[in-house]
């Protein structure tokens, strides 16, 4: 599987002068997301299950997951990883001024398991368009 990127560029201070790096970032376009349809199809050839169940699954997965989160509690998918949720608050002078009132979920987070993201990446090819461009350009240049 093909994995697209691009080459971004950050300037670091963090040492009190401006170095330029550059580092991968995901690409925005990268294909289309892969359907509940699609993940039901392949879990009822690979189990015992039927499409229509392991859809019946994923369609209540997200209201389950959102129980227990509500709830306080992070949720642990076997294989999968994490789900927890962040929290925030807006900015108080006085320790005993941040009150539950102030404090909101910010995002819902998701830490992969070591062994999830283990499998991902050693079926993975990696690519870049620009990298790829820079070669051409480069070697245009070699040729003139």
């Amino acid at each position: 599987m093909t994995m697209n990127y691009v080459v971004r560029k950050k300037v670091d201070k963090s040492k009190g002068k401006a170095v330029v790096r550059y580092y991968a970032a995901s690409k925005v376009l990268q294909p289309e997301p892969v359907s509940n349809e699609e993940i039901a199809k392949r879990l009822a050839e690979i189990s015992s299950l039927q499409v229509g169940d392991a859809q019946s699954v994923l369609v209540q997965l997200p209201d389950i997951i959102a129980d227990f989160l509500a709830s306080g509690r992070t949720v642990n998918i076997r294989g999968l990883g994490n789900f927890f949720p962040a929290i925030t608050s807006e900015p108080v002078e006085r320790v005993e001024d941040c009150t539950a009132d102030k404090v909101r979920i910010s995002r819902i987070c998701f830490k992969a398991a070591s062994s999830f993201v283990k499998r991902i990446y050693k079926n993975l090819d990696l690519f870049s368009f620009q990298v790829r461009e820079l070669k051409k350009e480069q070697k245009k240049k070699g040729k003139e």
